[in-house]
């Protein structure tokens, strides 16, 4: 038998029949024989979906997909504002401060007092240290950026004033220093501490070119102590030593007023 006895559609390999599920050999109740079609006739009610038994909803539903599917590729297709540029926001725009003038990000205040001409009393004479190695005392060493290093001069330096020559007109707006000689040297098995074995600044004024001046207080700290101040346009810096403490105490205490660094943080006017 090479044709299902139920629907008459060819037989392949198997126990049932591939279109209507018909067992192969069995017979078939005259109320469940279909009609035959040829070959023609079922290739086009296969095709045909609402005769191959699908829901018309299902149908519909497809359609809907479909359409709405073509809708979303022609609005990619089509879309966008030509005249908006590549990564633009829709939110509000951000922008960087600006220098005056809108000539871009306002550059960031800076330590500029490495680039100054410095004027100081006299510096202490080299010494050699308890480690061996021979030290200068020179007033660039406190714009060096090396706390370890230090300006100082003899004796109580109060009333005393350094004057720092900078490059160019800057607008300042943070000064500072460290008010000692912030170094510690091996001595055998121990360490010692000049910081406290020489005299430290307690107090300031810094005068710039308008006049404007400026005090600050120090505590007895081996660390930068900084002081905010308005900005204010300056060629050059004036620090004026107001207070020092008595001389270092104990047989490597040292009668010298001490400066490791000093900071002028600002930027070019």
């Amino acid at each position: 038998m090479s044709t299902c006895a139920r629907c008459g559609h060819e037989l392949g390999v198997g126990r049932f029949c591939t279109n209507c599920g018909h067992p192969i050999g069995q017979p078939v109740p005259e109320s469940e024989v279909l009609p035959r079609l040829d070959d023609a006739s079922y290739a086009a009610s296969s095709a045909d979906p609402a005769r191959a038994g699908l829901p018309s909803w299902l149908i519909a539903v497809v359609g809907a997909v479909l359409a709405l599917v073509l809708v979303v590729v022609l609005v990619i297709w089509l879309g966008g504002d030509d005249d908006e540029p590549s990564g633009a926001s829709s939110g509000p725009a951000t922008s960087a401060p600006s220098e005056p003038g809108g000539t871009g990000p306002a550059p960031r205040p800076a330590n500029v007092a490495a680039t100054t001409r410095i004027e100081a009393p006299e510096p202490a004479p080299a010494t050699t240290d308890l480690d061996g190695s021979l030290v200068g005392y020179a007033a660039e060493q406190m714009v060096d950026g090396v706390p370890q290093t230090t300006w100082r001069t003899g004796g109580d330096a109060s009333g005393s004033t350094i004057l720092f020559t900078l490059r160019r007109p800057t607008s300042l707006t943070r000064v500072g220093l460290v008010n000692g000689y912030a170094k510690q040297v091996p001595n055998g098995a121990t360490l010692v501490d000049w910081y406290p074995l020489n005299r430290r600044i307690t107090s300031v004024e810094w005068v710039f070119d308008d006049g404007t001046t400026v005090g600050q207080d120090l505590r007895e700290v081996r660390r930068m102590q900084g002081v905010r101040i308005d900005a204010v346009t300056t060629r050059t810096v004036q620090l004026r030593i107001l207070g020092v403490t008595d001389p270092g105490a104990g047989p490597l205490g040292r009668d010298y007023t001490a400066i490791s660094e000093v900071m002028l943080s600002g930027t070019r006017a």
